[in-house]
C-alpha cells in the first residue's frame, strides 16, 4: 500500500521525505544492507530510483491540472490527501462532462494545453477525446507493484473503460441497481426476475427515463434480457418521463409502485430522506457502475510528471481509499474497507455483475438507442 510504504520508508512518499534523491531512497527493510555496499543498491527495486526521480521533477513543474465533474467535496477530499502526501497541489477546473469536453476542445483548436488529466464521465473521454487523438497511454505511466497487482483488483485487473485497456481508467465499481419499488405499494420479493415486470398489475404503473434520451438503462437491460425482453416491456405501456428527479417523487409519493431507473443519486437522497423506497436486484443480476469519475490522461499534458504521481496514487490504496468515501461507492480495489458503505452499496458475491462503463457499451449504444426508437418513437415518448 502507498501509505505503508511511506511509513515504512521504502521509497520518499511523505512530506517529511519530499527531499529525497534517488541516491537517498531508503530501501525495504528486509533488504538493507550496510551503507554503501554494492549489494545494498543492487538489490534496490529498479521502480524506487525512476518513482524517486519522478517525485523530484513533479516537484518543479508546479500544480497538476484537471478538468473534473462530480462533487466538491470530493475534489476537496483528494485534493487535500494528495498534497498531504506529496506536497503536491491540484488545480481543479470544474463543470459538466460535456461543458469540459468542449472546453478542451477549443483550447487546443487556439493551441492552448492546459489540463493534465480530465476526470469524470466516460462517454466524452470516449467518443470524443479519444477519437480526436486527445489521450495519451495511463498504462506506461504505473510503477507502483500495489498499483500493478491484479490479485488486489476486483476481476483480476485495473477495471479499465477503453478497449486498449491503457488510456481511461476508474477506481470505483459500485452496484448499479435499475430497479426501485415503493415498498408500501411492493413488496420487494415480489420483483424475483426482471421478467416480473411484465405482470399484467404493472401495465401502466412502471416509471422510466426516456429510452431515447437516457438509452444506457434501455441498453443494460437489453444485453441482460434480450430483444424481446424489450418488446414486451414496450407493451406495458410505461410511463415514461424526462425528468429523473420528479420521476422518484411520484414514486415516494406512491404515484407509481415501480421505477426503472437510469441514475441512483436521487434515489438515494429520497431514501436518506426517509421515503418507503427500496432497491431491487432481480435474479439475473446487476451492473457494476463506475460512479461517472473515469479519469484521462492528456497528451501534450504540462505537467507530466506530476500526473504520473496522481495516477499512481489514484490507483493505489490510499488514492482508491479516499475517493471511495468521499463518494459512497464501493472501490475497485480489494483491500479498501467497506465499512463506510451500507450493505446493498457493496457487492454481493452471490450476484451477476455486468460492467456498464466500458467503450464496447458506449459504442452499442448508438445501435440500442435506433431499437429504443423503434419502441418507444423517435423521441421516446410515443409508443409504436
Amino acid at each position: 500500500m502507498i501509505g505503508n510504504l511511506a511509513a515504512t520508508g521504502i521509497i520518499c512518499l511523505g512530506l517529511t521525505l519530499l527531499s529525497c534523491t534517488a541516491a537517498q531512497t531508503p530501501e525495504p527493510p528486509a533488504a538493507r544492507q550496510p551503507a554503501g555496499s554494492a549489494s545494498a543498491v543492487a538489490s534496490r527495486p529498479a521502480w524506487e530510483g525512476d518513482w524517486a526521480r519522478t517525485l523530484a521533477a513533479a516537484r518543479q513543474e508546479g500544480p497538476l491540472t484537471i478538468y473534473a465533474s462530480g462533487s466538491s467535496a470530493t475534489r476537496t477530499a483528494i485534493g487535500k490527501s494528495f498534497k498531504d502526501m506529496f506536497g503536491l497541489d491540484i488545480e481543479w477546473v470544474a463543470g459538466e462532462g460535456s461543458q469540459l469536453t468542449a472546453k478542451i476542445v477549443q483550447e487546443r483548436r487556439a493551441g492552448l494545453f492546459v489540463p493534465d488529466l480530465v476526470q469524470g464521465g466516460t462517454t466524452n473521454q470516449q467518443a470524443i477525446l479519444k477519437p480526436e487523438g486527445m489521450l495519451d497511454p495511463i498504462k506506461p505511466l504505473l510503477v507502483i507493484p500495489e498499483v500493478l497487482d491484479g490479485r488486489l483488483w476486483f476481476g483480476g485487473d485495473i477495471p479499465w473503460v477503453d478497449n486498449e485497456k491503457t488510456y481511461t481508467m476508474t477506481t470505483i465499481l459500485s452496484p448499479d441497481h435499475r430497479v426501485a419499488v415503493n415498498t408500501t405499494m411492493v413488496r420487494p420479493d415480489e420483483i424475483k426476475s426482471y421478467n416480473n415486470l411484465l405482470d399484467p398489475r404493472w401495465k401502466g404503473k412502471t416509471v422510466v427515463a426516456n429510452p431515447v434520451g437516457r438509452t444506457n438503462w434501455f441498453s443494460q437491460l437489453l444485453q441482460v434480457m434480450g430483444p424481446d425482453f424489450m418488446r414486451k416491456l414496450a407493451t406495458q405501456s410505461p410511463i415514461i418521463i424526462d425528468n429523473t428527479r420528479l420521476g422518484t417523487e411520484w414514486l415516494a409519493q406512491g404515484r407509481y409502485p415501480i421505477m426503472i431507473i437510469s441514475t441512483i443519486g436521487t434515489l438515494e437522497e429520497f431514501m436518506a430522506a426517509g421515503a418507503p423506497l427500496a432497491k431491487v436486484v432481480p435474479q439475473e443480476g446487476s451492473f457494476l457502475g463506475g460512479g461517472g469519475i473515469a479519469t484521462s490522461l492528456l497528451n501534450r499534458a504540462p505537467h507530466p510528471n506530476a500526473a504520473r504521481v496522481y495516477a499512481n496514487w489514484y490507483l493505489g490504496k490510499e488514492g482508491s481509499t479516499v475517493q471511495s468515501r468521499s463518494v459512497g461507492m464501493q472501490s475497485a480495489r480489494l483491500d479498501v474497507p467497506t465499512d463506510h458503505l451500507p450493505a446493498q452499496e457493496r457487492r454481493d458475491p452471490s450476484v451477476k455483475y455486468a460492467r456498464i462503463e466500458t467503450e464496447d457499451s458506449f459504442v452499442r449504444m448508438v445501435s440500442d438507442r435506433t431499437f429504443a426508437q423503434e419502441l418507444f418513437g423517435a423521441d421516446g415518448r410515443g409508443l409504436r
